[in-house]
């Protein structure tokens, strides 16, 4: 995650979205292969993963989303 601070902060904002069944199966697997203590939190732990990579490696971040059908 970025820094403790922000660790720290206060979750008081609810994102529901919907996924298919292969990809609630590969958050799961990441979910426990990775001993998240929850799905909710494997699910944060995977947005931040993808937000820092992405900003790491913007350029192929881009040909992944320009690749994605529905993002």
């Amino acid at each position: 995650m970025s820094d403790s601070g922000d660790r720290q902060e206060k979750r008081i904002s609810k994102l529901q979205i919907l996924v298919t069944d292969t990809e609630l199966a590969d958050i799961d697997d990441w979910r426990f292969e990775n001993r998240a203590a929850n799905r909710s939190a494997a699910v944060r732990a995977l947005i931040v993963l993808g937000m820092e990579m992405c900003k790491k490696h913007a350029d192929e971040a881009k040909s992944i989303m320009n690749d994605m059908d529905d993002v």
